[in-house]
């Protein structure tokens, strides 16, 4: 510690931000100033110290000045206030980056300068995410916009498990959302201003964009785009996903990986040049000056890739390195990292809650903790390859050194890549060893180079880039081949923080068995600990003994998991959002399945084929072994319908239909009645003809109505009113004006209600007259839109309601 006392302030200053976010909002009285003060107290204190105590009150000053930073950055902007109350404004702006293109909409990154809400302007300057519907013109960067929309928050879904939407949104720098019904409602106003430096660079980066957009098509320009200008917005969904399964992603992202080729690339290439210069070798360290010049390229490289947060961070890190080369420090790498986190942490201290920094900063430590382990390792299998200077030699060092940083970053992050993304690549060390040096020594130099060329010779640059796109499209054909292979990726479940801090202790150990005493007892410990974890999450998965019914927040739609006694699980229908590219099932179903250590579902129940129950199934029909699905037998000529049914039969699921369900079936002691629709029903379409179904345990059941509306309660009350009754409803078309009707609530007389309906939603669902027949039949309604995910524990006799997630 005393040799690196960069690494106790860090850690130190860690501490300040992480306390400060999460525990000191709870008490007021607490300010900058005052800590500000304190700061102050304690520096000047160090001063009077005796030298064996400074390095500990330094220690402390770096704590409380990671409490100072997060109260520093704590803003709330006007909009964000706002947003809560979701009114129709008016925005005036300008156009930040190009617009990213979905199917049915465009969304706009503006910084509004003016906005007009219930006849009051206010001047602001705060970012809005704004989503255009029906669009029919193309915005560019410095575009001046106006437009009247609708603010919304940023808003996370309420499961167990889910991704903090608001914080990433937050840590971009974004106050709300705003959504525009009809493209022709926003007028153009001329050009406006970036401001600096983002104005100047856009002069750069604009005729780059036009050249590559005429020069190349549409998916090498989105790779281009992404590589050289940090723009990923047009970058089509299966393409990323060959690039996610193959373990790649991060080459998408302009980010440490193309940073630190950059300053590689040109750093060898000026030291090269320099050395021939035998006057200039005596007079001056190459080493060192190659260093100082390289910071020239690699800080260029940065502001033409938008010099996004991602990119800033990669340039500190390799900017800090440089440095360190200057300075004749280059091997003190561990002080190089804290130095450069110390820097970006004090530009951004919320940054240490993103996971960005958390993947770059923690793959470095993986690779200069694991890296030289492997590296031996692999070198040791040939003792000559270590010294010989022979091309093969060479080339041998190169691939090994290259397959242990794979190794390293990838075995260190397992843990932390599992938590946010749920998956591992199987084949991400052959493709990074294969990819990297594609892109390291042809398409990222010949790119920079026709990025270049462009202001002084289109006809050079054309046939520079045409080569860098063959070059480019080999990688594409590599990672198609190895990413779109059913087996390049494994899907796992999602480890709590008990289990990180297992792995990592684990991993400490093992490797320090041979050199700390007691690391070897310790390691026999901690896989105690492992195999008690393993243990107990089997007993609750594959064990249950109650019947556990966990309607999830969806939005706007419906989804249901139905965990029965012993190991079978279903999920009555799955939400959806109708004119994007949004995975209900990857995105929201999925990670609390994961969170909840489940990676198999038993039936999957569709209740008729509409996009706020259907679009989250296909994700699940695809990834989560199921055996049957189940479905009112209804076909509907819509796209997502169609890729379901592909993938059903894909899987070779069998198909259940309402014939099929005639008799009561038992699952796990569970009894499940189908209701509606009744036989010879296919003249009903739509929202009637939804399968209603009832599940009853223990003296309690719980009842399914789908869609139904009036027409179809009636026509269920009239086939089977003596089965209705049930304890616990969900709301029929998520609470509509024309369901829960007085003639359906008199047969079902449910004790509580859940209503699953998207806040803000445009339906204005529940429906006031719906709530109110409720509250006559004396019945308890929870809303997840409110209160997020709710789970019903049924025990044989009475069931308990338990809120998963607080808004």
């Amino acid at each position: 510690m005393l040799g690196r006392p960069l690494l106790p302030l860090l850690f130190s200053m860690l501490a300040g931000i992480l306390v400060s976010y999460y525990c000191l909002p709870a008490f007021p009285f607490y300010s900058s100033h005052s800590i500000f003060l304190w700061i102050c107290a304690a520096l000047v204190l160090i001063l009077f110290l005796p030298s064996g105590l400074k390095l500990a009150c330094l220690v402390a000053v770096f704590f409380l000045f990671g409490v100072f930073l997060d109260f520093g950055s704590r803003r709330s902007g006007e909009l964000a206030t706002l947003a809560d109350q979701r009114p129709i404004a008016v925005i005036q702006g300008v156009v930040l980056e190009p617009p990213r293109i979905g199917r049915r909409y465009t969304k706009l990154a503006v910084e509004a300068d003016k906005v007009l809400v219930e006849g009051r302007l206010r001047h602001v300057r705060e970012k809005v995410v704004v989503t255009v519907y029906d669009s029919a013109r193309k915005f560019a960067p410095g575009d001046r916009v106006i437009c009247p929309a609708r603010l919304k928050p940023f808003r996370n879904f309420a499961n167990p498990g889910h991704y903090d939407y608001e914080l990433a949104m937050r840590l971009k720098g974004f106050s709300c959302a705003a959504s525009v019904s009809d493209g022709r409602r926003v007028v153009p106003l001329g050009k406006g201003s970036l401001g600096f430096p983002s104005e100047q660079l856009e002069k750069v980066r604009k005729p780059l964009r036009m050249f590559l957009d005429k020069e190349l098509s549409q998916q090498e320009g989105a790779l281009f785009s992404a590589l050289i200008l940090g723009e990923r917005q047009n970058i089509d969904v299966e393409l990323r996903e060959d690039f996610q399964a193959a373990g790649l992603g991060h080459v998408l992202a302009v980010s440490g990986l193309h940073i630190g080729l950059v300053a590689w690339i040109f750093f060898s290439i000026l030291k090269i040049s320099l050395s021939f210069s035998y006057r200039l070798a005596l007079r001056i360290e190459v080493r060192r000056l190659a260093a100082v010049l390289t910071c020239i390229p690699v800080i260029a490289y940065a502001f033409l890739a938008g010099f996004h947060v991602s990119t800033q961070r990669a340039m500190i890190m390799v900017v800090a390195y440089l440095f360190s080369i200057i300075l004749g420090r280059e091997r003190e790498v561990w002080s190089t990292l804290c130095l450069a986190a110390l820097v970006v942490l004090a530009a951004d201290p919320h940054a240490l809650l993103g996971i960005s920094f958390q993947l770059s900063f923690l793959a470095v430590v993986g690779i200069l903790w694991l890296g030289p382990y492997f590296y031996h390792k692999f070198v040791g299998f040939f003792p000559l390859a270590e010294q010989s200077a022979s091309v093969g030699a060479q080339i041998y060092r190169y691939v090994a050194g290259l397959i242990s940083i794979t190794i390293s970053a990838t075995v260190f992050l397992l843990p932390i890549t599992v938590f946010y993304f749920h998956r591992i690549s199987v084949v991400s060390v052959p493709a990074n060893c294969i990819v990297v040096p594609i892109l390291g020594i042809v398409v990222l130099p010949l790119g920079l180079l026709v990025a270049f060329l462009v202001p002084f010779s289109q006809l050079l640059a054309h046939f520079l880039l045409q080569l860098d796109a063959h070059a480019l499209n080999t990688v594409v054909a590599i990672v198609h081949f190895l990413g779109s292979s059913g087996f390049s990726s494994l899907w796992l479940v999602t480890p709590n923080a008990f289990e990180i801090v297992l792995f990592y202790a684990f991993l400490i150990l093992l490797h320090y068995r041979k050199r700390w005493r007691w690391a070897r007892p310790g390691l026999y410990g901690v896989v105690l600990l492992i195999v008690l974890d393993v243990s107990f999450w089997t007993w609750k998965t594959q064990f249950n003994r109650n019947l556990r019914i966990t309607y999830l927040d969806v939005g706007q739609g419906n989804a249901a998991l139905v965990q029965f006694p012993g190991r079978k699980r279903m999920i009555v229908d799955g939400g959806g959002f109708s004119g994007g590219n949004f995975d209900v099932g990857q995105r929201v179903l999925a990670p609390f399945l994961f969170y909840s250590k489940i990676r198999r579902i038993d039936y999957i129940v569709l209740t008729h084929p509409q996009t706020d129950h259907m679009d989250g199934l296909r994700f699940l029909a695809a990834h989560f072994h199921v055996k049957e699905f189940w479905s009112n037998g209804e076909w509907v000529e819509t796209e997502s319908f169609h890729e379901l049914m592909k993938t059903v039969r894909a899987k070779n699921l069998l198909q259940i239909f309402p014939d099929d369900l005639r008799q009561a079936r038992k699952i796990g002691g569970v009894k499940v009645e189908l209701l509606h629709p009744p036989p010879g029903a296919g003249v009903l379409k739509g929202n009637n003809r939804s399968l209603v179904l009832k599940f009853s345990w223990g003296g309690v059941s719980c009842l399914f109505p789908g869609d139904l509306e009036a027409a179809g309660e009636r026509m269920v009350v009239s086939n089977s009113s003596t089965k209705l009754r049930s304890n616990i409803l969900l709301a029929p078309h998520h609470g509509s004006k024309t369901s829960c009707s007085t003639l359906f609530l008199e047969y079902v007389k449910p004790q509580l209600c859940i209503i699953s309906s998207g806040a803000g939603n445009p339906f204005h669902f529940p429906n006031k007259e719906a709530l109110e027949r409720l509250r006559v039949f004396g019945c308890k309604t929870v809303r997840i839109d409110r209160r997020g995910a709710v789970e019903i524990l049924i025990e044989p006799g009475y069931y308990q309601l338990k809120y998963l997630a607080n808004r």
